[in-house]
């Protein structure tokens, strides 16, 4: 609870709403762009599906006003599903250029931590690609059980949470810790409370627009966490 008052404290800082501003603004630019394309082309694949005989069932069918309705909605529903992941992500990408200010700045402000040995591009690089190697396997994992209902759902939302989860932490990690400390927190599996904090956020990252404003509170959030039970170190008074 320290945390998340500690975090929320300095998230509504003037200067901690700037950073959040940009992954905002510029995310919604691409999340209404996104929303618009594949909208219409689901619907346009739908369209071309039931492009049939005039006289056929299937035309007639297609003519219903609840069969309208429906495919418009499922339309619009996919493709919210599939842009509001999309803008997540994105908004991550953006606030990943920020994380060294904002852990800088924590830092500064709370705790006065020394990096004598920063980690290098390379090993986040290197790390980087692990990450997305085993993305990449889990992804073509659940390609399998994609026609099972109910499970292809669940199975893919876990599989994003996967990449998600990794790539907060790596963006954290490697700004918020010496070479020797990065390695050993990569070392070992990341203590529950990293999974639960990342699994909340995921969950709130699905609720639109949630998503684009609070990509720097995450970051805000995990480096407390990072140096209050990975270095155990105390917030200044």
């Amino acid at each position: 609870m320290q945390i998340l008052m500690l975090s929320l404290r300095d998230l509504l800082s003037t200067r901690f709403l700037k950073f959040s501003l940009l992954p905002l603004l510029v995310s919604l630019v691409i999340f209404t762009v996104l929303s618009y394309f594949a909208f219409s082309i689901l619907l346009d694949y739908f369209n071309t599906f039931f492009s049939v005989k005039p006289d056929s069932f299937l035309a007639w069918f297609y003519a219903l006003s609840i069969v309208q309705f429906i495919i418009h909605a499922l339309s619009f529903l996919l493709a919210g599903f599939v842009t509001v992941f999309a803008s997540v992500f994105f908004a991550i990408f953006i606030v990943s250029f920020l994380t060294p200010f904002i852990v800088k700045e924590i830092n500064a402000k709370h705790y006065g931590h020394i990096i004598e040995n920063e980690v290098s591009n390379f090993l986040v690089m290197k790390d980087l690609l692990k990450i997305f190697v085993k993305f990449i396997a889990f992804l073509l994992l659940a390609l399998l059980l994609l026609f099972l209902p109910f499970i292809n759902l669940f199975i893919f939302y876990f599989v994003f949470y996967y990449l998600f989860h990794q790539l907060l932490l790596l963006d954290v990690a490697s700004c918020a810790f010496s070479k020797d400390e990065y390695k050993n927190f990569w070392a070992k599996n990341s203590p529950f409370e990293f999974k639960f904090s990342t699994l909340c956020f995921y969950l709130i990252a699905s609720v639109p627009f949630l998503g684009l404003f609070l990509p720097v509170f995450f970051v805000i959030f995990l480096t407390h966490l990072s140096y209050q039970r990975i270095l155990n170190l105390s917030p200044k008074a």
